[in-house]
């Protein structure tokens, strides 16, 4: 092979064999300018009734040579390694046959997929996720349904090229094949341990479906360097993931991805993604709204697109003007949804009631503050569904003088748009709400939730509720046991029954209240509100770095206000101005 190269390319120097499969052997060159890589593929076409003469078997290495460049036209872009020429060399024609050696110059790329991640492992969260975006990127690209449609039959870490930007690259031209073409038994070149179980273990054709299977294989290695399970053969190694699902031993994967990679290797291919076109619009946060309903069905949703929520059966209203504000609370009803148009945060309507607020005999775990238990009435008002998001936050403190004196974002955990903002004083909160009532000509009044809305807007309207929305924390709740330590998206667990979100977990929150132990002592029977000067403000929820003991809806906390931490955040409530004298 080396002498085939010498004598087809004299000008360029042999560094070393880097490569070496069924379709030929790669070789590292460079000349006195570039380096390059150049593979070689030896071709053979034997005498048959097809081909019975030396010109037939001629012209057909010739066919195969250009069948090979018109080929390479189809699939070369984005994603794909670059092929600088071709050439075909040493061809010899005999009446029994006639062969030949493809010689491609290509573009060099200094390392692998697999190699890259072995050798730098762990990487980074946001290097795992690029590594995830750019192979979707080629994949959806190269599979669009039209018919040239083409997949990549082998699919591994070892096939993927890092070029000297670090960018990755199909690297074995010679896996792809058109979508149209592939049947289960020709030339099938699956590897095993990285191929879907249909492929495998009933021998069906290979697809789209079977592609998405790998891909979550191959995502899922670039997270922790290894296959799941795989100290297991690939028959084992299905089987586990069929009835236990994945592991996740690294603590810093957001939940997000961790669905994508579960959603990946389902065992049936319906229940997996549909093409690389979803799975790419998810991780860029394009929204859900192509999504099949199988696909996340706990994953963030986009700012202005949470309207329709499986959860609930939300009724929508805009309030259009302060005069709507101002009318009786029972105009609306549990279920209703307000947007405020700023910024797109989303409000539920909180009907009026009375509750038995503090810790009760269905707690079990009450702190000495938590008592006496005692029943208020609370007006009805709007909360915020979800915590306060870092994309709302720079929504509204867009202003050059606010970045000027603080920040444009303050969070410790810059993940996503849709992580909660953190790291916020008490009085940034106050300065966040007095930016968003600005912004709304001051049509609205936005507040923190007092202590005793808080907690009756988490327990469902005051119920018997140990934590918001139930009992299984880890359906309802980011906490200690499960959040990676760290914030995660907003909405990605389930509601309470009023279609609140994050009540219990994620992030503290700010209350209005100035924090007094013996404040249940104190309360006003109707919107109690401890309003005397204090050293402290009340905290609720309980936070990612929490205990399920202080993830209880009647769990009291309480810090300095001028206190910034990466797990207080805080949520928003509306009322009518008419009541605006009445809570501060």
């Amino acid at each position: 092979m080396e002498e085939i190269i010498k004598r087809c390319l004299p000008t360029y120097e042999i560094i070393a064999k880097i490569g070496e499969g069924v379709n030929g052997v790669v070789y590292h060159v460079r000349d006195n300018l570039k380096e390059r890589a150049v593979k070689v593929v030896p071709i053979m076409v034997e005498r048959s009734i097809s081909y019975k003469t030396t010109d037939d078997l001629d012209s057909k290495i010739s066919h195969d040579f250009h069948a090979v460049q018109a080929y390479y036209s189809k699939i070369k872009g984005d994603g794909v390694v670059e092929i600088h020429d071709f050439h075909l060399v040493d061809k010899q024609v005999s009446k029994q046959e006639a062969k030949a050696y493809l010689v491609l110059l290509m573009e060099y790329c200094p390392n692998n997929l697999l190699h890259h991640v072995l050798d730098n492992y762990p990487l980074t969260p946001a290097s795992c996720k690029k590594l995830m975006q750019e192979l979707a990127g080629v994949l959806e690209r190269l599979s669009q349904k039209t018919s040239e449609s083409f997949i990549v039959k082998d699919l591994k870490p070892s096939n993927l090229l890092l070029n000297h930007d670090n960018k990755l690259l199909i690297g074995d031209l010679g896996g792809l094949q058109r979508l149209s073409s592939l049947s289960a038994s020709a030339n099938a070149q699956f590897t095993p341990n990285w191929s879907a179980p249909e492929i495998l273990i009933r021998n069906e054709s290979a697809g789209i479906a079977s592609l998405v299977y790998s891909y979550g294989f191959v995502s899922y290695f670039i997270w922790f360097g290894a296959l799941p399970y795989e100290m297991d053969d690939f028959n084992e190694r299905i089987r586990r993931i069929k009835s236990k699902g994945l592991e996740f031993p690294r603590r810093d994967i957001p939940n997000k991805i961790q669905h994508l990679l579960k959603q990946c290797v389902s065992f049936a291919p319906k229940d997996r993604p549909a093409d690389f076109r979803q799975i790419l619009n998810f991780l860029n946060g394009k929204g859900t709204n192509e999504l099949r309903p199988a696909l996340f069905p706990e994953a963030e949703l986009t700012e202005g697109k949470k309207k329709k929520n499986i959860q609930r059966k939300a009724k929508t209203r805009s309030l259009k003007s302060k005069d709507k504000t101002s009318k009786r609370s029972d105009m609306h009803k549990e279920g209703d949804v307000w947007v405020e148009p700023m910024t797109g945060m989303e409000f539920a309507w909180i009907p009026s009631g009375a509750y038995r607020m503090g810790c009760g005999n269905w707690d079990a775990e009450g702190n000495r503050n938590e008592f006496p238990v005692h029943e208020v009435y609370i007006d009805g008002f709007w909360m915020g569904r979800y915590p306060v998001t870092q994309l709302q936050w720079k929504k509204a403190m867009s202003s050059a003088l606010w970045k000027m004196v603080k920040t444009s974002n303050p969070a410790r955990f810059k993940i996503s748009d849709e992580h909660p903002v953190e790291q916020v004083s008490w009085q940034d909160a106050q300065d966040f709400i007095q930016k968003l009532a600005s912004l709304n000509k001051n049509r609205y009044h936005f507040r923190f939730p007092t202590e005793a809305e808080w907690e009756y807007a988490a327990r469902g309207c005051g119920k018997a509720n140990k934590f918001s929305g139930g009992k299984d924390l880890d359906k309802l709740a980011w906490y200690h046991a499960n959040s990676g330590m760290t914030t995660q998206p907003v909405g990605l667990k389930e509601p309470n029954e009023l279609g609140l979100y994050d009540m219990s977990g994620n992030i503290y929150e700010w209350c209005l209240d100035v924090y007094l132990e013996d404040a249940y002592k104190k309360h006003d029977h109707k919107n109690p509100l401890i309003k005397n000067n204090g050293g402290r403000r009340v905290i609720r929820g309980g936070s990612w770095s929490n205990s399920p003991h202080e993830l209880r809806c009647a769990y009291r906390g309480s810090v300095s206000p001028d206190f910034k931490g990466n797990y207080i955040g805080f949520r928003v409530v509306m009322t009518p101005i008419s009541r605006k004298m009445v809570l501060g």
